[in-house]
């Protein structure tokens, strides 16, 4: 049940310390609990540290009170003080058993305890039912250390209640394996397949935050694919995309194993994990190609059309999971554009560039390099032609080239010094000059930008 290890101690920063030292001095037992344990166990640095007490929440206020740390209990009727230190902002939750989750979100009503033993049956799984007290002795009833070692998510006592008490858990036990590698043992998945409807009961913010943390996490193919079933739920496309074979020489896996392929190609960063609008970009950009699959004449499958579907399929389901709108409108922009190769040309790279924001297309070569390298060798010839594409477009910006009208040496005011009134005209005399000026008819400097305009009202009379 316990592991003593002085080293753990030391893991423990000093503000969080001192409030242990602090309520176990008020005669109450206070531990570190759930994540931080678990990633000390792991011998990773905990980001925060959670404390569970015996104390109640009106027992916690007089302790710091009496100590005169600040404190805020907006939440202590479900039984958490915050702490608020130098360090940071510590939770101090009272051993509690939670009643029945109707909104499958938090309990109706929670009743205090004043054990571990106790507190220990709400946890959701064992990697997060430790718990640590100021000398660095570890309790662990429930085996935690031992799954830590397995590399094991395990539900914490009965799986199906534990998934019936809140649904989410469904989904942060796949975030959990995406991040730590971690598999999920089989009757714990099985649960949460049998659960996986009641997720349609989670709001979709809580869900969109667990999505996010699964595709971002470091070992996020492998997490998807066990929990396609579950995810299926969400995004029924991605269910469809299992086992559909391409039957295309320019692919040798089914769509959903291209598809964790491209994910697991998007740079990760220990620490910070993957760029969120990319990698759910990369979830999404295939998840049209089941819906265009069509076979030619020689038995060969084409799937034309399907950045668009998978566009409409990730419109529908980051607008329902109520993501952030600029959000919305960048990933589904890159799903749009992942499989646009432009001929290798200076003007048509050029009027490319002109067309999105930087940071975009700064991804979508991320994005286009990722779905290149998850195709057969033969796909992968794909890759010279971006690279063209990359060695052009850094050649541009590296000339100075401006890529909007508004960087233009000219602007509407010269456009009227002209003799130009008409609102519309102006825009449309600048469109004009903007385009010439791509095609090296012009220069981007005043007089040369003048002299085109000049031409172009003699063309087009004012």
């Amino acid at each position: 049940m316990s592991n003593n290890d002085s080293s753990t101690a030391k893991r423990i920063p000093p503000y969080v310390s001192e409030i242990l030292k602090l309520i176990e001095s008020s005669g109450h037992k206070a531990y570190v609990a759930g994540g931080a344990v678990r990633d000390i166990v792991l011998g990773k640095t905990p980001h925060d540290y959670d404390v569970a007490t015996s104390a109640k929440p009106d027992e916690t206020i007089s302790v710091f009170g009496k100590a005169g740390i600040n404190y805020y209990d907006n939440a202590a009727k479900h039984g958490t003080v915050t702490a608020v230190t130098s360090g940071g902002d510590v939770e101090v939750t009272t051993f509690r058993e939670d009643g029945s989750y109707s909104d499958m979100r938090r309990p109706d009503e929670v009743v205090f305890k004043t054990s571990i033993e106790e507190d220990v049956r709400r946890r959701d799984f064992t990697i997060n039912a430790m718990y640590m007290d100021s000398e660095g002795k570890i309790y662990d009833p429930e085996g935690g250390q031992e799954d830590c070692k397995k590399h094991l998510i395990r539900a914490v006592g009965n799986p199906d209640e534990r998934f019936r008490e809140d649904a989410l858990r469904i989904l942060r036990a796949i975030r959990f394996s995406s991040r730590l590698g971690f598999e999920i043992e089989p009757e714990t998945l099985r649960a949460m397949e049998t659960h996986a409807d009641e997720l349609e009961k989670i709001s979709g913010e809580r869900i969109a935050t667990e999505l996010i943390g699964i595709v971002c996490g470091k070992y996020a193919p492998q997490a998807i694919r066990t929990g396609c079933n579950v995810l299926s739920v969400i995004v029924p496309e991605i269910g469809e995309c299992k086992g559909f074979e391409q039957h295309s020489k320019y692919h040798d896996r089914d769509v959903l194993e291209h598809t964790l392929d491209v994910l697991g190609h998007i740079p990760y960063v220990e620490g910070e994990g993957r760029d969120s609008e990319l990698a759910m970009a990369a979830l999404f950009h295939d998840l049209g190609k089941p819906a265009c699959f069509r076979f030619d004449e020689n038995g060969v499958g084409h799937m034309k059309g399907h950045p668009r579907v998978s566009e409409e399929i990730a419109l529908r389901v980051l607008n329902e999971l109520k993501c952030p709108k600029q959000f919305i409108t960048n990933v589904s922009l890159l799903v749009r554009l992942h499989d646009t190769y432009i001929y290798p040309d200076r003007i048509q790279v050029h009027k490319f560039m002109s067309m999105y924001h930087e940071e975009i297309l700064n991804k979508l070569k991320v994005l286009q390099r990722a779905d290149i390298l998850a195709h057969s060798p033969l796909g992968q010839n794909r890759i010279r032609r971006l690279e063209e594409l990359n060695v052009i477009s850094e050649e541009l910006k590296a000339s100075g080239a401006v890529f909007s009208l508004k960087d233009l040496a000219i602007d509407g005011r010269d456009i009227i010094s002209l003799g130009v009134k008409e609102g519309p005209v102006i825009g449309e005399i600048l469109e004009e000059i903007f385009n010439r000026y791509i095609e090296g008819k012009c220069v981007n400097t005043k007089d040369s930008l003048t002299t085109e305009a000049k031409k172009l009202l003699l063309e087009r009379p004012i």
